[in-house]
């Protein structure tokens, strides 16, 4: 018993060495990581693509279609309408983020003169900044070209490196998802029809929230489009992303545009504020669950709980990874809940 409990104190020591050493050359590890993660960040990416895009290319697969031929049309199909949308939009988003800056230093002005609230510095950032925009991107452009291009170039490469890794991800996912289950398979069965049952969880998660931003975006910009207002654009595509953004997203992005209405007109504040009332009810009782399907759902508090801790634990990447990780959790929980209501019990029976 001495020695065992000796033995067990010699790990805990030798445990807390490496912590310590860990910590102590901190500098030269992290150094390392963040490295490989540049290098493969764009496969992680690509893979992540695949992983979405898979479902469809399977639909398209069993519809008749083949695989060469799915892949092509979903591939064209996603990069058609990503060029699309950034030729068309870009401009009219950025005269438009011009004027919201603009509405954005009124209502800071309305504001510091009805409450007598100091709003100089950030008033002043913020005129500078939607006032010297043009004069800025023509210096960087004529004094930084080596720069911009640079980094153009950079990102450029990378989206290259991780739309043809997606294509070829794409190809061999079968061969992937066979592998990952023979594996499995010859491991335990019951790991195996865990990770069914959580692919088909987090399938339907990340495509119902796909397919979700796209219709609130419309939804948005259509409606404040419909009412006239001058953001429009932006206030859709803001109400779009807010979705990845659990509870929160759409909070923020509701004051934000009852904000704005507030400085152009009585009226159009009170039509903004009717389009927070009525879209918010339309996409959780109709659209939600029509989107999302069968998939797991979260109770508020938790998914409020789980996106607090993710922004705290990793800022906004914890805030949009916090959503699948808890249905990661919640499907565990109840694949093994009678193995685990059987373990307390034999517990309980032992003291």
């Amino acid at each position: 018993m001495k020695d065992k409990l000796n033995f067990k104190l010699l790990n805990l020591l030798i445990i807390i060495a490496i912590v310590c050493l860990l910590y102590l050359i901190k500098g030269l590890w992290i150094g390392i990581v963040v490295n490989i993660f540049k290098i493969i960040a764009p496969f992680l990416l690509a893979f992540a693509i695949a992983y979405v895009i898979y479902p469809l290319v399977k639909k398209l697969i069993n519809a008749g279609s083949p695989k060469w031929l799915a892949i092509l049309a979903v591939c064209i199909l996603g990069i058609g309408s990503l060029l699309i949308i950034i030729l068309l939009t870009v401009p009219l988003l950025y005269e438009q983020i011009l004027l919201f800056l603009s509405n954005i230093s009124v209502l800071l002005s309305d504001l510091s003169s009805k409450y007598e609230i100091n709003f100089g510095g950030l008033q002043a950032s913020l005129t500078d900044f939607s006032s010297n925009v043009i004069k800025n991107l023509g210096s960087s452009i004529s004094n930084g070209a080596i720069s911009v291009i640079n980094t153009s170039f950079g990102v450029f490469s990378t989206a290259v490196v991780a739309i043809c890794a997606a294509i070829y991800f794409l190809i061999d996912m079968d061969k992937v998802r066979m592998a990952v289950k023979k594996y499995l398979n010859e491991r335990s069965r019951r790991t195996r029809q865990f990770v069914d049952e959580l692919d088909d969880q987090l399938t339907k998660y990340i495509g119902g929230m796909g397919l979700n931003i796209l219709i609130q975006g419309i939804e948005y910009t259509l409606a404040f489009l419909i009412i006239g207002h001058p953001n429009w654009l932006i206030l859709g595509i803001l109400s779009g992303l807010s979705a990845i953004i659990p509870w929160f997203g759409g909070f923020l992005v509701a004051v934000i545009s009852l904000l704005v209405s507030s400085v152009i007109s009585t009226k159009m504040f009170l039509l903004t504020v009717i389009i927070c009332i009525i879209c918010p009810i339309l996409d959780g009782n109709v659209i939600g669950p029509k989107v999302y399907g069968k998939t797991n759902k979260l109770h508020p508090i938790v998914v409020i709980f789980a996106a607090s801790a993710g922004g705290m634990i990793a800022g906004f990447w914890g805030i949009v990874l916090s959503l699948p990780i808890a249905i990661a959790l919640k499907t565990a929980y109840l694949f093994y809940e009678k193995d685990i209501t059987s373990g307390f019990k034999k517990m309980k029976k032992r003291d």
